[in-house]
C-alpha cells in the first residue's frame, strides 16, 4: 500500500511564503518539481501527530488539530463547519464562495478555485494550509502531486456519501480535536438511518417503488455509485437506472453523478415516482418555478403512459435539502413521498431545520421541496 506521510522539513518560517511566492509561477508554467518540501510551520505548535487513511486508502500523518484548511466541495465544507466552526476554513471552491447568505464569513479572497477539478494552486499555495480536501470523484491525484512539492497534504474526504456519514464526521472530529461535536453530528445522523432501516425492514423488493431521479439536466439520471442512487434506497426506493454500469457504455453519456438516458428509456421502466432535483441555491425556488418545470416534466412525449404522472407523484426537491447531512434528510423525503403511512409523524423540513440553525449556524427558510399534485390544487 502506498504510504504518503508528511514529513516536515526544518526551515526558517519567516522565509517559506516568500519562498513559495516566487517558486511557485515558475513551476507551475515550466512543470519542474520542487526538490525540497517548504510546509508551514505554527509559531507555536505543540500539536499531536495523527496517523490514518483517507478515503482512497492513502495514509497520512498530520499535525492536530488543524488550524488552516481548504476545503473542496460544499458537502465537505458543512462537516467542517458543524465540527470546527469556520476559522480554520481559510480556503473554499466556487460552491461555497457564491452564496454570502449560507456562507456569510467567507470573503471573495478565500477563493480557492472554481470547483473541485479545477483548483487555483496560486492561490492555495498563498493560503499557506495545513491540509487541503478533496472528495474522491475530484482531482486529487493531480493537486496531490502539485501541492505535495510545495509540503501541503492532500486529504481525500467524501462528504456527499450517505454511506461513509459516521467515518467521515468521526474522522473530522479527529483532525480537528472536536470529538464531542462529531458525535453530536453522528448521533443526529444516526437517529434518522436507523429509524429509516427500522420502518423499511420488512418491505420486500418487489414491493418497493421504483424511482426515476432526474437531476437539472433534462434526462439526466444518477447512477449506482453516486450519493443520489443511495439517496433514493436508503430511503426505500428503487432506483429505475440501477442496472446501468457506466462501464459498459460510451463516455460522452456521463459518468454515475450525470448519466444522459434516453426518453423511451426512461418511459420502458414505467417509475413509481418521479424525482427532480433543483438547481442548487440555498434560497427556495418559487412555487411558479417548481411548478413550470414538474409540468414541462410530465407533458414530455410518452410520459402520460408513466404511473408517477398518472399518479401524480412528480416531485420538485433542493439540492440543499437533498444533500443535508450525507443525504440522510433527502432520503428521509424520499421515504415520506413513498410511504407516507409509515413515515405519517416524520417531517423532514423540521429536520433540515435542525441541521441548518444546529449544526450550520444559519436560518432555515424552508420550502425546499414541491409536490406537482399539491401545486396544481
Amino acid at each position: 500500500m502506498r504510504s504518503d506521510r508528511i514529513t516536515p522539513l526544518q526551515q526558517p518560517q519567516q522565509q517559506q511564503p516568500q519562498r513559495r511566492r516566487l517558486l511557485l509561477p515558475l513551476l507551475l508554467s515550466l512543470g519542474l518539481p520542487l526538490l525540497a518540501r517548504a510546509p508551514l510551520v505554527h509559531a507555536e505548535d505543540a500539536r499531536h501527530s495523527l496517523t490514518f487513511k483517507d478515503d482512497v486508502g492513502r495514509e497520512l500523518t498530520l499535525k492536530t488539530p488543524l488550524k488552516r484548511v481548504v476545503v473542496f466541495n460544499r458537502y465537505t465544507t458543512e462537516f467542517v463547519r458543524a465540527v470546527a466552526g469556520m476559522q480554520p476554513v481559510v480556503g473554499v471552491d466556487i460552491d461555497s464562495a457564491r452564496s454570502h447568505s449560507y456562507w456569510p464569513t467567507v470573503t471573495p479572497a478565500m477563493l480557492a478555485g472554481q470547483g473541485q477539478s479545477s483548483p487555483n494552486y496560486e492561490a492555495i499555495v498563498a493560503m499557506q494550509p495545513d491540509a487541503v480536501f478533496f472528495p474522491r470523484n475530484s482531482d486529487w491525484q493531480k493537486a496531490a502531486a502539485v501541492l505535495g512539492r510545495f509540503g501541503i497534504p492532500v486529504v481525500v474526504v467524501t462528504a456527499w456519501d450517505v454511506l461513509k456519514h459516521e467515518e467521515n464526521v468521526t474522522l473530522f472530529g479527529r483532525l480537528f480535536e472536536q470529538p464531542q461535536r462529531a458525535a453530536k453530528l453522528n448521533a443526529f445522523y444516526r437517529r434518522y438511518r436507523d429509524l429509516l432501516a427500522q420502518r423499511l425492514q420488512n418491505l420486500p423488493m418487489a414491493q418497493r417503488k421504483r424511482v426515476y431521479i432526474e437531476e437539472v439536466g433534462a434526462y439526466k439520471t444518477l447512477l449506482k455509485g453516486s450519493g443520489w442512487h443511495d439517496m433514493v434506497e436508503v430511503g426505500g426506493g428503487v432506483n429505475v437506472f440501477r442496472d446501468v454500469s457506466v462501464l459498459s457504455q460510451p463516455s460522452a453519456r456521463g459518468s454515475v453523478q450525470g448519466f444522459s438516458v434516453d426518453p423511451e428509456e426512461v418511459v420502458a421502466r414505467m417509475p413509481d415516482v418521479i424525482v427532480k432535483l433543483e438547481p442548487a441555491q440555498y434560497e427556495p425556488h418559487s412555487r411558479a418555478f417548481s411548478l413550470q418545470v414538474l409540468e414541462a416534466v410530465a407533458a414530455r412525449p410518452g410520459f402520460d403512459r408513466i404511473p408517477a404522472v398518472r399518479n401524480g407523484q412528480v416531485y420538485h426537491i433542493s439540492y440543499y435539502l437533498a444533500g443535508g447531512c450525507s443525504k440522510i434528510i433527502g432520503a428521509l423525503q424520499i421515504a415520506k413521498w413513498l410511504y407516507p403511512d409509515r413515515f405519517k409523524d416524520v417531517d423532514p423540513d423540521q429536520v433540515m431545520r435542525t441541521w441548518l440553525e444546529d449544526f450550520q449556524q444559519v436560518s432555515a427558510p424552508g420550502g425546499y421541496t414541491a409536490s406537482l399534485a399539491e401545486l396544481r390544487k
